[in-house]
């Protein structure tokens, strides 16, 4: 039939085409499985997230039913040293931030400087978008402020 030779010639032969195979093509789709895998991973933690994101936002009762309330009770409870109320206030992303935000200001005695124009905010006119969904105070700071699903206003910015 065939030769010991013929054989070791044809497995030799099968052996190179697989390897020429597999570094041709065979290591090209690993790649991409690999980079497609990561990608999904990335993408199921980013639904877990804004998931996550989303139930804190429904869940939240902070706020006052207008900007200018909203803005009453964050001055409120910062004069009363209340940070993590006053932190409330301010857009879920942005709470911790803020937080540690007005304890720095605290420490640094800068609280006149800060809440003053705050509270001169009030005496000018704001303008709200399109949708109604945005209020934004541009004198003598920005101040703008998000309505939540809730109906109760949140600073997103200052």
């Amino acid at each position: 039939m065939f030769s010991r030779k013929s054989v070791k010639f044809i497995i030799g032969f099968v052996v190179i085409v697989l390897i020429v195979w597999v570094a041709f093509d065979g290591v090209p789709r690993y790649q991409n499985w690999q980079k497609w895998k990561n990608i999904k991973k990335q993408a199921d933690e980013f639904e877990k997230t804004e998931k996550e994101r989303k139930e804190l936002i429904a869940n939240d009762t902070y706020g006052g039913k207008t900007p200018q309330e909203t803005l009453e009770m964050f001055i409120k409870a910062v004069e009363a040293g209340d940070y993590e109320l006053a932190s409330r206030y301010f857009v879920v992303e942005k709470q911790e931030e803020w937080k540690e935000n007005l304890i720095n200001i605290k420490d640094a005695k800068k609280f006149n400087t800060f809440l003053d124009p705050l509270k001169e905010t009030k005496k000018y006119k704001g303008s709200y978008s399109n949708d109604k969904k945005i209020f934004v105070v541009h004198e003598p700071i920005l101040v703008e402020y998000v309505l939540y699903p809730s109906n109760l206003w949140k600073i997103n910015e200052i």
